[in-house]
């Protein structure tokens, strides 16, 4: 007798919104009698169609992870630090809402901010968590890890160059693209699926591929030529390429830096902008023999070189400023010190110069705009240095001189013009980023300084004006508060969606600063390493398993160039385990509970700009379904509400010539001569000095950049003769996505990305083999453990270490738990590896290798 076949009673497919990562893709989940069973990119849609990445397609195996958390956990040891049990007893949502609700009422009655938020939850940061710290009343919040080295020298340079927070090359219409520090369009970094596709494209059309980094990394391997350099050296490269360009082979766009740049303002001896009488900057008109405000200079071809005198004042023009001062980057110079060699130098800079078509254009739509098929990108691993914001300032400006800024083929700013914005101008004429696009804490315009500095947070923000994050100085607030002159200590931490032990530096001293804090409350899906350090643990929902309307800065497609704009919500498609609840859900709720319900719902309507029929009611408790569908009507309308967009997954809306390509509509002009950074350091000097911080610098907050070493030559070991670095693998993010089995199972395979990467030729000459156990140990007398691997692609005085890897949590699957290097317990967190212009810290570490017993 035969077998009935099962029945089924569900197969369907449901749309939302990838959160393996920080991009969004669109994707359809197929769900057979209530199980995953795969998924894919959601057809039609503009931001991935039916691609997706291996994370994507891997994240399901995040629902069904063994080990997640399903009901509430309460610490029962009172003892806080590195590897201690926290000895969790599970207890009632109710038992945990009312303890957090009284801590967080004591904590409002004392000083509300002493509460500081840590998450990296991308599709809310900008919106619900503002909102509610601001409105709790603290100004206390951090992103965690990606505010001590990814973004710190990125973003800054991003906001004054673009206006926008982060830069892609327009793959569509590019020609040449050069990479410092960087894998992006290869799987990596922002737009990942993407970026891909259109790269893949590129090359089959002939473009050419330039990666300067190193390691031989995936994007190098498949790049027409690998640039392997000394770590910590983009800048030098950098640099000695805009003195070939302007100095020697004379290529640069003069039209674009007199009209799109502050180039031709008159810089006074003291560094600033020379200006009239109603303190508008002056610029020179040949044609006059006279100085005139900038504002005047469609009426004349304003000079960009040359020195004048104005009223007794010997001046220069900011660019003739940037023409002397690069002259001394010769390719020689460049060559002693980055190793690359001379005539590379010459080469390249001759090859991307040429490759600009200077003067050339391109018809888009019926509209003529400017065409400069060249691209620099950089990242993390030109950037995450002492010196990193004046590495990305250096390297953005080759960009800048060959006029590639926000055209066709150039390089762009993600958002930063978008359905009813664009980027402004200021009274300077500088650009600033438009009110949408800079929600997330932009520092620009540069805010006076006030009377009396008093530091009011615990990043110690007000000393770094130019910076988007300075978490290196957050634990040092929290271990010492005296000593940093705040008026408060932090009582109460909130973390979810990251995990700064495994992802920040040293481990011992981020368990120093948590073990500091008297009440933490985590969201959690599993017991992580910065989890074990919890008062009291939230069940958490998996992304595939909570709802949220993504608001513009990440719901929109973040791609370059022509194509259409596309809105998604990312809806459950599973319901979660035991008694996890969404947390923006819980976070709504204690919004009722400790009693700031209508201060919240005011700072919602004002980041979000509902107003008229849209504004919020000030007292009603909006649940998150409620607030989605409110959210979804008064920006895609009421045909578009939380059921529609539940269905369609995914609403487009067109884009035009002025919002894909910004930089010819745009007034505002960006620095070629950052005099942003003169008038900071100013204020820096000044507010350092009245608080007492003699250990604050402003070298950094140079207009014109040049090469620094990362640490100075008498910290060196001559014994630590290696520089370690870090990189990045494509089916990986961060530390959260290495308990995935199927990720996990795919490491595997790679043993370089488990162990120690050396060249083969370095490791003969200190007698080590493939497969030998060896120490890394650092001038700081830090240590990781790892099997050698021998390579002949990376730099021979150079060692690398793939990804967050090393996770010791009590939470962790065994095939996750101790696999792999922890690069970043080797990075010394001190205040000498601060860089005080980005607010990141230093992860150039000179290491020397020792073999294990």
């Amino acid at each position: 007798m035969s077998k009935a076949k099962p029945v089924t009673r569900e197969d369907v497919w449901i749309p939302s919104v990838c959160n393996m990562c920080y991009n969004s893709c669109r994707i359809r989940v197929h769900r057979v009698d209530g199980t995953i069973v795969g998924i894919e990119g959601q057809p039609g849609n503009p931001h991935n169609d039916t691609r997706l990445c291996g994370k994507g397609m891997a994240g399901l195996m995040s629902c069904y992870n063994p080990y997640r958390i399903t009901r509430p956990l309460k610490r029962t040891n009172p003892q806080k630090g590195l590897g201690v049990d926290p000895r969790f007893v599970e207890i009632s949502w109710d038992e945990a809402m009312d303890t957090i609700t009284t801590k967080l009422k004591e904590v409002r009655a004392k000083d509300p901010r002493s509460l500081l938020v840590t998450s990296f939850d991308v599709h809310v940061m900008s919106t619900y968590i503002y909102a509610w710290f601001v409105a709790f009343g603290s100004n206390n919040f951090t992103a965690g890890a990606p505010g001590w080295f990814c973004g710190n020298g990125i973003h800054p340079i991003s906001w004054l160059f673009h206006g926008s927070f982060y830069p892609s090359p327009d793959w569509e219409n590019c020609r040449y693209v050069m990479l410092f520090g960087t894998q992006k369009g290869h799987g990596m970094h922002l737009n990942p699926v993407y970026d891909a596709y259109k790269v893949a494209n590129a090359k089959a059309r002939g473009m050419h591929l330039v990666v300067v980094d190193p390691l031989l990394s995936q994007a190098a391997a498949g790049a027409q030529e690998w640039v392997p350099l000394r770590p910590g050296t983009d800048a030098a490269f950098a640099v000695g390429i805009v003195n070939q360009l302007l100095n020697e082979v004379g290529i640069y766009d003069r039209e674009f830096i007199r009209r799109h740049t502050n180039g031709p303002y008159l810089i006074a001896p003291d560094g600033k902008y020379l200006r009239n009488e109603e303190g508008k900057p002056l610029v020179w008109d040949p044609g006059a023999g006279r100085a005139r405000p900038f504002h005047e200079a469609d009426e004349f071809t304003a000079a960009i070189e040359g020195a004048y005198e104005v009223n007794g004042v010997r001046c220069r023009t900011g660019f003739q400023i940037l023409k002397d001062h690069v002259r001394s980057y010769t390719p020689e110079k460049v060559s002693k010190i980055t190793t690359i060699p001379a005539e590379t130098v010459r080469r390249v800079a001759r090859e991307i110069g040429e490759a600009a078509n200077i003067g050339g254009t391109i018809t888009i739509d019926g509209v003529e705009l400017p065409y400069r098929p060249v691209a620099v990108c950089y990242n993390r691993g030109a950037v995450a240095h002492k010196h990193g914001m004046v590495n990305a300032l250096a390297i953005q400006l080759i960009n800048v001189v060959l006029g590639a800024v926000d055209v066709p083929g150039s390089e762009m700013g993600i958002l930063a013009a978008g359905p009813g914005w664009n980027p402004e101008a200021d009274e300077d004429g500088m650009l600033i980023p438009s009110p949408v696009a800079a929600f997330m804490g932009v520092p620009y315009p540069l805010r006076k300084a006030p009377e009396k500095t008093v530091i009011q947070s615990l990043e110690v923000k007000e000393l770094f004006p130019m910076s988007n994050g300075s978490r290196p100085m957050l634990l040092e607030t929290m271990i010492n508060p005296e000593k940093y002159k705040l008026p408060y200590k932090l009582e109460f931490l909130i973390h979810s969606r990251n995990n700064i032990m495994m992802t920040s530096a040293n481990p011992k001293k981020v368990a120093e600063a948590l073990a500091k804090v008297p009440f933490q409350l985590s969201f959690a899906l599993t017991v992580d390493e910065t989890v074990e350090f919890a008062d009291i643990v939230l069940p958490e929902t998996h992304y595939l398993e909570s709802l949220v309307a993504l608001p513009e800065r990440v719901g929109l497609n973040k791609v370059v160039g022509t194509g259409t704009w596309c809105y998604a919500v990312r809806q459950p498609v599973l319901d979660p385990p035991g008694e996890a609840r969404n947390w923006h859900e819980v976070l709504f709720e204690l919004s009722d509970r400790v009693g700031f319900r209508e201060e919240f719902n005011k700072l919602l309507d004002a980041y979000l700009s509902f107003k008229g029929e849209w504004a919020l009611e000030p007292k009603k408790s909006y649940t998150v379904e409620e607030f989605a569908d409110h959210f979804l009507m008064a920006r895609l309308g009421r045909q578009n509400g939380l059921e529609t967009m539940k269905e369609k997954g995914f609403v487009t809306q067109g884009k035009t010539v002025q919002e894909a390509f910004p930089r010819p509509f745009t007034r505002g002009r960006m620095p070629i001569y950052v005099e942003t950074f003169v008038v900071a350091a100013e204020r820096i000097r000044k507010q350092a000095e009245e608080v007492g911080f003699d250990f604050m610098e402003t070298d950094d907050y140079q207009p014109v950049p040049d090469w620094k070493p990362c640490q100075p030559a008498a910290d060196l070991k001559p014994e630590c003769d290696l520089w370690v670095i870090n990189y990045k693998m494509p089916y990986h993010t961060f530390s959260f996505s290495m308990e995935n089995p199927w990720l996990s199972e795919i490491t595997d395979y790679y043993p370089h990305h488990r162990g120690i990467i050396i060249n083969a030729e370095t490791a003969g000459k200190k007698g080590l083999a493939d497969g030998d156990l060896v120490w890394l140990e650092s001038t700081a007398g830090l240590r990781v453990k790892g099997r050698v691997c021998l390579r002949q692609g990376i730099h021979p005085e150079v060692v690398a270490v793939a990804g967050v890897q090393g996770q010791w949590g009590r939470g962790r699957p065994p095939h996750a738990r101790g696999k792999g290097v922890h690069f970043n317990s080797l990075i010394d967190h001190n205040l000498k590896n601060v860089d005080y212009a980005s607010g990141g810290l230093d992860s150039c570490v000179k290491v020397k290798v020792i073999k294990a017993e």
